[in-house]
């Protein structure tokens, strides 16, 4: 039986965090099982903010290991590179762009926000982002995407794209329906905003931090500020304590509970609660960490070549279905 088409786009970085695991990657392992899941690493996005070539280089490589060790299985799943399907990406573009206004792509609320922050760096990649968001989800005829709630309205312009281009030439595209990534913010060792690189080693637990790594990082997490002396009662709330509200993402329920109780009555003491966090904590790392050690950079090099393989047979499928309801001259 055929299954549902999705796709998500991977952003390039060089390491992922136990945030990024629960707000999105393990959202694509689930998702691999129910959908015929694509899965892109976004290089040509990334080319608004003009990385390092070297540096992108080894960003892609680097997620594509992180999201194998991590469990997406290119046996499930279709994983490749945006860039080694830059002929047709980008020639399905060009046609999309001609059906969308340049006006409402300058209205969109993150092309405004980034051009009133970065203002000596708007060029034409970042105004038509989200005309070559809308390339790579029309170019399988993409029925779900899996998006991020800031992602939505690139989403709805695509969605608009598709039925514009429809009006014109026919019933080509569908218009996909997003799927929300899990909206799990997972809080900063800090007690301050969400697990993210930006902060600093010190306020995340990288998915490639050893047991040693993960304990110090916990022994000096932010916990309850209300409890100043280990026989006072705690307040093991998400609201209360940040070490709290960790373990409600790394703990399961019962163990949780337990603690909490113990907390309530001051039998266990911030210093245990935080061992407990770290233990809990390197059961869901260590598997990646020996997982990410297996694979070499030629394995994630193989894994995006069989990707780009797989994904480009549809996309020249869909490629010549689009020139032939344009009209163009195919010899």
């Amino acid at each position: 039986m055929t299954r549902t088409s999705m796709i998500s786009g991977i952003r390039p970085t060089g390491e992922l965090h136990v945030g990024n695991y629960y707000g999105a990657l393990k959202g694509l392992v689930e998702a691999q099982e129910r959908y015929e899941a694509r899965y892109f690493i976004a290089d040509l996005h990334s080319l608004t903010t003009h990385p390092k070539p070297d540096q992108l280089r080894s960003y892609v490589i680097e997620t594509a290991r992180n999201y194998v060790a991590g469990g997406v299985d290119p046996q499930r799943c279709t994983l490749y590179v945006q860039s080694s399907l830059a002929a047709e990406i980008c020639e399905l573009h060009t046609y999309l762009s001609m059906v969308m206004p340049l006006g409402e792509l300058m209205r969109v609320p993150t092309f405004k926000e980034k051009a009133k922050r970065h203002p000596d760096n708007i060029n034409y990649g970042l105004v038509g982002y989200p005309v070559l968001m809308a390339a790579d989800i029309l170019l399988f005829k993409t029925e779900r995407v899996m998006v991020g709630e800031d992602q939505l309205v690139h989403l709805e312009i695509a969605r608009t794209i598709a039925r514009r281009f429809n009006q014109l030439y026919g019933d080509v595209f569908p218009e996909a329906q997003p799927i929300i990534e899990n909206a799990g913010r997972v809080p900063s060792l800090t007690g301050s905003g969400k697990m993210s690189k930006s902060d600093g080693a010190a306020t995340y637990i990288s998915l490639k931090d050893d047991g040693t790594a993960i304990g110090e990082k916990v022994r000096r997490t932010v916990s309850d500020p209300l409890r100043v002396y280990r026989e006072e009662p705690g307040h093991p709330t998400v609201e209360g304590c940040n070490v709290f509200h960790l373990h409600s993402y790394f703990t399961g329920e019962a163990e949780r509970e337990t603690i909490a109780e113990q907390c309530r009555r001051a039998e266990i003491g911030c210093v245990a609660c935080k061992g407990q966090l770290a233990a809990n904590l390197n059961a869901v790392v260590e598997p990646f960490r020996l997982r990410h050690a297996r694979l070499s950079e030629a394995d994630a090099v193989d894994v995006l070549r069989i990707g780009r393989d797989k994904a480009r047979e549809k996309a020249q499928s869909v490629i010549a279905e689009v020139r032939q309801a344009i009209g163009l001259l195919m010899v």
